[in-house]
């Protein structure tokens, strides 16, 4: 039988409140925590949909879109590749994660496949190489068989070994020391010791699934998994969105149509071509982290902000090495992820450099036989030896071989997109069964034209974050698109409130 791995975790709990003051945890804990932040959004909706000693949640209306994913026509994608990216996007941090105790990422490791006919490739200037099974390679041969690195970097988590660490209720993590201790128990005015117990508990791979849950909706993470607190469903509101949120950056823009109700200015679908859906579906692929730092942590997530900005707080003694620590302060999309007309300003990770060794022999009918081929990171010249070679890799673009497409889903067909994020090819049978289902009056209803992007102007000329703000909150709401877009929808509602006033005084 498999032996069960756990963590164990030290919990100073306050008796009269039964509530945990704070944890004690060394590396593998912390490691759990941090690697929540690398997840990809579209991972987190399919992890959080599990069943575990918790029931299943949703995201705000990330679950949707994660779940409309899956009924995409494969006629509208770019690649038949682009499903398997959105539904199973990458860890850009997966070879910090792959040796963690406890990994709840259940996301297929990157592969690298080359051509099937690799004897006769090799002879090529550089081999064609992909990270998703059955492209093809430029002499018609699938990219199917299956090489490997001749040594692969297992980094082994992200702080060092002999790291002691204060974890609070709400996932705030620092270093272990005195000044801190006696910080955390001041604020939460317990002064007798005899108050609090101590209690040590070993962690499962199910409770962590119960901790990213938690740690999505509550402030009080560790109570709520660890004694047995019912999980808050309750919805946090949604903080207020302002100029000064997030800073403005000119990028690409998209236009979109949102078709909303004049009565109380909610948002019943929009409607735009195929970098409106691109715009949506790539938040799948993007990092907890990177969405936290976008945001500039204020993702207003439960416990995500204060695990962030304790994580990117945290000195660089602590990290196994500066690139790693690099990498968690700057999240970015794994390798390969970033769209080519990608409206928000999120990095990509750096894919490792390889090259392509093959060795060979030649029988005695003189018929070329491969012996052995890896990927390394290192060229060597092998140009005066016909048996060995070590090529450069073309890796092929996963979404568009030609490189014509320029995400996802392509055109020329119209997307429409529901207040939760359903994202379907348009169609009028569709949003005529919406809008009966929503019981609303052809009157009520209303259209505006809108530019999505980092910064979006209005005819008075005023600035607003409309990507970041649309991408705020699918997180936590349920009606990303008007709270995303409710200071657009308010400032017509009030006009044309206005508007009727004059003519009534008329």
């Amino acid at each position: 039988m498999e032996q069960v791995q756990v963590v164990s975790l030290k919990l100073m709990v306050s008796k009269e409140k039964n509530k945990v003051v704070f944890a004690e945890a060394g590396k593998d804990f912390v490691d759990v925590l941090i690697s929540f932040l690398t997840l990809p959004l579209g991972t987190i909706a399919r992890l959080v949909a599990k069943e575990s000693d918790m029931q299943s949640v949703e995201v705000g209306s990330l679950s949707t879109l994660y779940g409309s994913v899956t009924n995409l026509d494969k006629d509208c994608l770019s690649a038949d590749t682009c499903k398997e990216m959105m539904l199973q996007p990458r860890n850009p941090m997966e070879d910090c994660c792959r040796s963690l105790k406890l990994n709840i990422d259940d996301t297929e490791p990157t592969q690298y496949y080359v051509c099937d006919n690799l004897k006769e490739c090799r002879h090529e200037i550089s081999v064609m190489c992909s990270t998703f099974k059955n492209k093809k390679c430029s002499c018609g041969a699938l990219l199917e068989k299956p090489i490997s690195p001749q040594s692969s970097d297992v980094l082994g988590g992200f702080v060092k070994n002999n790291s002691s660490f204060m974890i609070t209720d709400d996932l705030n993590v620092v270093p272990n020391s005195l000044d801190t201790m006696f910080s955390m128990l001041k604020k939460l005015g317990i002064e007798d010791m005899p108050s609090v117990e101590q209690m040590v508990v070993n962690v499962t791979k199910n409770q962590v699934l119960d901790l990213l849950k938690c740690s999505l909706l509550s402030k009080t993470v560790l109570t709520d998994v660890f004694l047995g607190k019912k999980l808050p469903l309750e919805k946090y509101e949604l903080t207020s969105l302002s100029r000064n949120d997030f800073a403005t950056v000119d990028s690409a823009q998209i236009s979109v149509k949102v078709m909303y109700k004049k009565s109380d200015g909610k948002i019943v679908c929009a409607q735009g071509k195929e970098d409106f859906a691109n715009f949506l579906l790539s938040f799948l692929t993007f990092p907890l982290g990177g969405v936290a730092r976008l945001l500039d942590g204020c993702s207003s997530m439960g416990s995500v902000d204060r695990l962030y900005k304790s994580i990117i707080d945290l000195n660089e003694d602590y990290f196994k090495t500066k690139e790693v620590m690099d990498k968690v302060v700057d999240l970015g999309l794994a390798p390969q992820f970033k769209l080519r007309n990608q409206i928000l300003p999120i990095s990509e990770s750096k894919a490792q450099s390889y090259f392509c060794y093959t060795n060979s022999y030649k029988s005695r009918r003189k018929i070329i036989h491969l012996t052995d081929f890896f990927l390394t990171p290192d060229y060597e010249d092998y140009s005066d030896c016909m048996l060995e070679t070590c090529n450069t890799l073309d890796m092929v673009d996963p979404i568009s071989e030609n490189g014509s497409a320029k995400g996802f889903v392509k055109g020329p067909t119209m997307y429409m997109a529901t207040d939760d994020l359903a994202v379907t090819q348009m169609s009028s049978i569709s949003i005529m069964s919406l809008i009966s289902r929503m019981n609303i009056s052809l009157s009520d209803m209303e259209e505006k034209v809108v530019s999505i992007g980092i910064k979006e102007v209005t005819s008075v000329q005023n600035s607003y974050e409309i990507g970041l703000s649309i991408l705020k909150a699918s997180l936590t709401s349920t009606s990303a698109l008007t709270n995303g877009l409710r200071h657009l929808i308010g400032k017509v509602k009030v006009e044309e409130d206005l508007l009727t006033k004059v003519k009534e005084e008329k």
